[in-house]
């Protein structure tokens, strides 16, 4: 309902869960905050030379609404990676991928198949140290995720010499 008034205010309509992409996307990226529009342009040219790609902005974190962040997700999907801008030490995972993967198991065993096969979910941290978040590392992100087994819990656009979980971009 805020986001409603939000729009009557302003003209601009945003939703809890964005998706922009191809409709048969098979490799999305999930992201919240500034790295959005990176991600989104970065989508956009990939999309325009054939790419299945696609982006879901988070909105709004809290409360998470795990039925709406599925519905927004496109059926074709087979590889999901969750960008947070933060790092949490000694944690499973970052704060919105374990929501995501957390999100995917409960509608996959309580809501029935949206998927045909549910998909690869991969972690990974941006903009940490302060660097920018560019379209190229948003292509090292995609292309990790075009791999057999891409690498999970990554860092992309710093370099990570202690536990070697940078991706190449």
């Amino acid at each position: 309902k805020a986001m409603d008034k939000f729009a009557q205010l302003t003209g601009r309509q945003y939703q809890l869960y964005e998706y922009l992409g191809a409709p048969d996307a098979e490799r999305v990226v999930v992201i919240m905050g500034s790295g959005c529009e990176a991600v989104h342009e970065t989508v956009d040219y990939l999309m325009a030379k054939g790419e299945k790609v696609g982006v879901l902005k988070v909105r709004l974190f809290r409360p998470f609404d795990s039925a709406r962040l599925v519905a927004a997700l496109p059926a074709t999907t087979k590889a999901i990676a969750v960008l947070d801008r933060t790092k949490e030490p000694g944690g499973a995972g970052e704060p919105l991928y374990l929501d995501v993967v957390q999100a995917l198991y409960e509608s996959a065993t309580t809501n029935g198949k949206k998927f045909a096969q549910m998909p690869r979910v991969v972690g990974g941290r941006y903009g940490l140290s302060s660097k920018e978040f560019t379209p190229e590392m948003v292509k090292g992100v995609l292309d990790n995720l075009a791999q057999a087994n891409p690498k999970n819990h990554f860092t992309i656009g710093i370099t990570d010499d202690v536990l070697g979980l940078s991706l190449p971009f």
